[in-house]
Order: structure tokens, then sequence, then C-alpha cells
């Protein structure tokens, strides 16, 4: 009879069990950066603070060295990013997290996460978990209206009551609600970086009046508080004093990368939640976001790519230019007068003299000294054309459209079709060309077709693999290496064996569309509509 409870318990538990998106991936082999939104809950573990957030998951914060480390998130095994409440037990050293509809709980505190639907404990599926605590023995959640005491090393369900049967649980933070312990350190401390608490409320720099939505008393003078906004506040009782703090980056979608060899340029078609341009340290993640509600000459929109210099940064938006000096500090707005195109400027490319800029509407070329158009003579052949990609070869201009690839040749003025560049070996037309990439003197395209390559020395047309060999998905963007293509599509990145065409499609539910790739040695970064994702790809061989 024993044996037959033991197999039962296993077997629930072994159902419960959520981990990594494959097995063959270590906890942090796919990280997803992304806003925090609401700071929802704070708990503090042996190394880590960790803080629940309304749509970034679980950030870590590392108590030894004052940083953020990698946060916990969909990619980590959790079943949302939204976190209502967090939990780590002193007693098991399990952490736990609630989210709509469930309650999770990991023993190693990074992966192999467990969980249980909310409605197997008791509760509907419309309840929130609002706190968590533990007592020697017992998990305590806090829900709308009543207390469910759980098993603390299995997460089974002991009861539930209108209030708790125990006295010594220890709580972790849940929303703040004027609690005594924690005003008296918000009515006494004081506040780094320009920022004034005033109450339960913080005003920022420009004096925004922002809501506390929780705060935190930890072990060894600790204190910590989070903002309606996504900022943390950390402290000790011993300086009685906060600083504020980001949570790596503040961006919900990630629609541009560019990498300028030191840091990571981020733009996102969510301008609203994600704030402004942000740029990240990809080694220390800390981040700085130029907002728009903030900067001077900073209009708000949407932005769909970026290019970058020593001293300048240009993002293309929806029907404007934003440019950034990034020695003199300042911002301005190039609008349709000054030759920014109609529509969604999905593709920039600089020169010494000019930025090129490809839109849904059209191409058009900028020059950068006057910041005013410098008509070329072709603009009336992509008149309403979608232009998807523009990337400088040699002494060429390659440009991906709707209609087809076309080649600008600066030295002696003229636009070729891509396929009277040499010759070219299969039927099929090259339309609809997303996305185009040179490597060792081999130019990648990808459209209708599939993808095709041609080879500058001996300027012949190959069509390597077609669309069918990932899907028929439409591919936002690529990446070139020696052995490899990977392509941002859809709903996630696919890559290619060149050689072999064996192909792993990375589909997960945690990445989104793909909209732009950016590859440095054994890591991958991805641009998706859920955020910023890397990825150590070479876990994966």
């Amino acid at each position: 009879m024993g044996r037959l409870f033991i197999f039962i318990y296993m077997l629930i538990v072994l159902t419960q069990v959520c981990g990594q998106p494959d097995s063959r991936f270590r906890p942090f082999d796919w990280v997803l950066y992304r806003g925090a939104g609401s700071i929802t809950s704070i708990t503090e573990g042996y190394t880590f603070a960790y803080i629940g957030t309304e749509s970034g998951g679980l950030k870590r914060f590392n108590l030894f060295g004052n940083n953020f480390d990698e946060p916990i998130t969909t990619a980590q095994g959790l079943k949302d990013n939204h976190i209502t409440a967090t939990h780590f037990d002193m007693q098991t050293g399990l952490i736990w997290v609630a989210s709509p509809g469930h309650i999770q709980y990991s023993f190693s505190r990074e992966g192999d996460w467990y969980a249980n639907d909310l409605q197997t404990i008791g509760l509907s599926r419309y309840d929130r978990i609002k706190r968590i605590g533990s007592s020697s023995n017992f998990i305590w959640l806090q829900a709308r209206s009543s207390f469910i005491k759980l098993d603390h090393s299995s997460g089974t369900l002991i009861g539930i009551y209108p209030s708790p049967d125990e006295i010594s649980i220890q709580w972790s933070s849940g929303p703040y609600t004027g609690q005594s312990d924690l005003n008296e350190i918000f009515m006494n401390y004081s506040v780094m970086d320009g920022w004034i608490l005033n109450g339960d409320d913080l005003i920022d720099r420009l004096g925004r009046r922002i809501p506390i939505t929780t705060g935190f008393i930890g072990r060894h003078g600790n204190v910590f508080a989070g903002a309606e906004d996504g900022t943390v506040f950390y402290g000790t009782t011993t300086m009685e004093t906060f600083s504020p703090l980001i949570p790596d980056i503040v961006n919900t979608d990630v629609t541009a990368i560019y990498d300028d060899g030191n840091t990571l340029w981020l733009g996102s078609q969510d301008f609203v939640s994600s704030k402004g341009i942000s740029w990240m340290d990809p080694r220390s993640i800390e981040s700085q976001v130029y907002s728009f509600e903030e900067t001077i000459n900073m209009t708000p929109s949407p932005i769909f790519s970026l290019y970058a210099t020593d001293s300048e940064l240009w993002a293309g938006g929806e029907n404007i230019l934003l440019v950034f000096d990034r020695k003199k500090d300042f911002w301005r707005t190039l609008g349709e007068e000054r030759g920014a195109p109609p529509g969604k400027i999905w593709d920039l490319y600089g020169d010494p003299v000019h930025v090129w800029t490809g839109s849904s509407m059209g191409l058009r070329r900028i020059e950068r000294s006057t910041r005013r158009e410098d008509p070329i003579g072709i603009e009336y052949l992509f008149n309403q054309v979608p232009v998807y990609d523009i990337e400088g070869i040699e002494d060429k201009i390659w440009i991906g459209s709707r209609s087809g690839l076309f080649i600008f040749s600066e030295d002696n003025p003229q636009l070729r079709q891509g396929h009277d560049m040499g010759r070219k070996d299969f039927p099929e037309q090259m339309y609809r060309i997303t996305a185009i990439q040179e490597f060792e003197r081999v130019i990648y395209v990808v459209g209708d077709m599939g993808i095709a390559k041609f080879d500058l020395e001996e300027k012949v047309w190959d069509l390597i693999f077609t669309s069918g060999v990932y899907h028929e998905k439409t591919v936002y963007s690529l990446a070139v290496n020696k052995r490899y293509l990977f392509l941002g599509t859809e709903d996630g990145l696919v890559r290619v064996n060149k050689k072999t065409g064996f192909v792993k499609d990375y589909s997960f539910s945690f990445l989104g569309q793909g909209n732009e790739i950016v590859l440095e040695g054994k890591t991958l970064w991805l641009g998706t509509s859920n955020g910023l994702v890397k990825f150590k790809w070479k876990r994966d061989l």
C-alpha cells in the first residue's frame, strides 16, 4: 500500500514539472530581458533579492555585488511573466512564484519549475495570490479573501482558512497599503538621483508622482521598495538612503537592435510601454533609456530601425527620423519636410556622406551634414513599394524590396536588378526580399523563393534552400557565420546548416516574432515581439 501511495505521489509531482523550453538547455542558455512594468513583490534569498514584476518576470538582485543578474522568465519555465507574488523559503531553499492562474516553485531557484493550477488548490481562476509566506513546515498563500496552507516541499494542499492558524509566519512583500514599519522608513529615508519621498508616493526628477507599490525589509539591514513605473529602490538601515535602480531594460518588445561594438541600442514598436530608445551593456546588463516624455526634440514614435556611428545615432520611426548627437547629447526630429520617407522606416544604412532609408512607402537618401534629402533619381521606382532591407557591400547599395532585389552603383550611377548581376542558375523569381547579409564575399538574400546566395568572386547566383525548408515562414532578419544561417521568423528562430541543410526550429512561445538578429561569437541576440532574447546557441550543436 505504501509503495502504491509513493508511486501515485511521484506521478502527480512529475506531471506538474514545467522546466526549460527543452531538456538540452541549461536554465540560462535562453534569457529574456523585458521591461518590468510595476513592481509587485520582493523577497530575499541566500544570494539574491527576488523582485516580482508585472511584465518582466522575476528580477534577481545580487545582494553581495549590488547588481542585477539574469532574470527568471518564461524562458526558464515560468507560466507567465506577470508575477503577482514571490517568496523565498529559508527552511527549504525553494523559491515560490505566483502568477495569474498558477503557483510555481523551484528547488534549483533557476529552472525546473513545478506548477500547480490555482483551481487544484481550491481557488477560482479569477483569484490572485497577493502575498506568500512560510512557517517552519508550511507555505501560506494570501488570496482575495482566504489563506491557503501548502506543504512546503511538495506544494500539496493542506487546507483553506479565513486567517492563518499559525503565528510565526515570515511573509514576503505584497501590495503596499501603508504598513507601519514601511511607512516609518518612507517618512525618514531620503532618495538619491533627484527623487523625493512624499508620504506613500515618490516624485521623480521631472516632478511626476509615482506610487509606491511594494516594500520589503530584509535581513542584515537591506531595505527595498518598488514603484509603479518599474523602478526598484535599494537602501540600508545604516545609511537610511535609497538608490533608484532599473532592472536590465525597460523595453517590452524589441523591433530594432544595433550593435556599436560596446552597447546594444534598442528600439520598440510599443513606444508607450517601452518609453523610448534604450542602450544596454551586454556584459553588465546596465542600461539607460532616452525617454520620449523626458527628452527635448524627441518625438514619440514606434522605432523600426537603428544605425549608429561614434558620433551619431539614427532611428527610423513612423514618418519621422530621430537623430542623436552622441557628443553633444542632443536629439532632433526630422519629418517629411526634411526628407524622412512616409510610412514605417524598416531599415537604415549609413555611409560617410549619406544615410539611406527604406520604408513601407519607398526609398530615400538623406545627406548627413545638412540633415536633408539628397535625391538620386531612382526614388520614383520605389514609390509605394515597401523596402525591407538596405546593405552597403563594397561600392554598391543592395536594396531588398517587395518588387525584388536591386543594386545601385554610386561610382557609375545606375540601378540594376539582382538577377542581372552575373549568372542565375535557378528559374524562381526573386520577389519580396526581406533580408540581405554578406559573409566572406558571399551575399545571402531571403525572399519568397527561399534563400539564395551570390558569390562576388564567381558572379553566380545559386538557390541554396527553398522556403519550404523553414516551412515558408515570413523571415524578418538574417545572420550568417561560417557554418550556419540564422533566420528570425514570424514565430521565433530557425538555424540552418549551410552544408547539410539540417534545420533547428526554435519556435518557443516566449520568443514571439524574431525582428532583428545580432550574432556575437557564441552568443546570439534576438529582438522579438516579447523583448530582447539572449541565446547561447553553441549549447545546441
